[in-house]
């Protein structure tokens, strides 16, 4: 009931938010193709075809119905279904979303239980501030230094784009390897943070789990210090990162918006942020459903886990 509540509340935000931008995306479409000659009738007979002469509450009225159906209409732009406009974007962004999540945690985690088990250590504090500055840096900075660095000083990655010129002329390995080289700047850009996130989350985490009675018991019989961290404590302090899960897909999301339009990445940010400029309102609302869906699936997906993580839930709940 509350997903629900959530779904309806961001999408008349959002809803309210685009319409509420200075100009409309007719005026910007005639505009952008050159036809400004075009009689006042003929644009006002285009806005009623769009609903844009009515009222927010109706034009909305019209969207949700649509939305009910799974119909998000046509772009203004280039009248394709926004759907397919989705799909056709959506696997580039999956594949950077979820390898940025993967080397996040695969690095983030492990960092961070190391960090907790030297606690009060001049290490620990140093990394405290490490995972601190990481947070902070801001993506578009970090992203525009890796490009200067690695592609135009060093030129040892693509600058930009998901395959080089003669990306067509490879091969299959070679193909996947020029791939993987156009990856690696995205991925740093969007993982640095949420990496930092993950260490600091799981250090935090298992810090507070080794001050507990039955970590002290353990190691009174005899555990070794490994055995106490690993089989004790990791499992307890795994709980609240998979809280983390609800937090972590917002972010690479919102993420994708700055980082796919820097490094001309074509997937469903940079689409994002080009039918924001563009006044698309159909696949600006379409591309915001999608989000506010996948984000209240990934909170639920959190929940669960974390019932099957801690029996004790399991219990309360009966």
């Amino acid at each position: 009931m509350y997903g629900v509540l959530t779904f309806f509340g961001i999408t008349i935000a959002i809803f309210v938010l685009v319409h509420s931008v200075p100009g409309d995306p007719i005026t910007f479409y005639v505009g952008s193709h050159g036809a400004s000659s075009l009689s006042r009738a003929v644009l006002d007979e285009i806005r009623h075809a769009h609903h844009l002469d009515e009222s927010i509450v109706r034009q909305y009225g019209w969207w949700l119905r649509g939305v009910v159906t799974f119909d998000f209409g046509n772009s203004f732009i280039d009248h394709r279904p926004v759907t397919e406009r989705i799909a056709e974007r959506l696997p580039n962004t999956i594949i950077l979303n979820v390898i940025a999540f993967l080397v996040a945690a695969i690095i983030g985690v492990p960092i961070g239980l190391w960090s907790a088990a030297r606690s009060g250590r001049p290490i620990e504090r140093a990394s405290a501030v490490t995972f601190f500055l990481l947070y902070s840096l801001p993506s578009f900075w970090v992203a525009l230094l890796l490009m200067q660095l690695f592609a135009v000083r060093l030129n040892i990655l693509p600058l930009f784009g998901m395959t080089s010129d003669e990306y067509l002329d490879l091969n299959g390995m070679m193909k996947m390897a020029d791939r993987a080289k156009h990856l690696i700047l995205p991925v740093i850009t969007l993982a640095y943070a949420q990496l930092a996130l993950f260490a600091r989350f799981s250090k935090s985490a298992l810090t507070e789990v080794i001050r507990q009675d039955y970590i002290t018991t353990a190691r009174a019989k005899g555990a070794t210090n490994s055995a106490v961290l690993w089989h004790h404590g990791f499992r307890n302090a795994l709980i609240p990162l998979i809280t983390l899960l609800g937090i972590t897909l917002p972010y690479l999301i919102s993420g994708s918006v700055i980082t796919e339009q820097i490094f001309q990445w074509d997937g469903i940010g940079r689409l994002y942020f080009e039918a924001i400029l563009q006044r698309d309102y159909p696949t600006v609302l379409g591309l915001s459903v999608a989000t506010a869906v996948a984000t209240l699936v990934a909170s639920l997906l959190a929940d669960l886990l974390y019932v099957a993580a801690d029996p004790r839930i399991r219990l309360e709940g009966k």
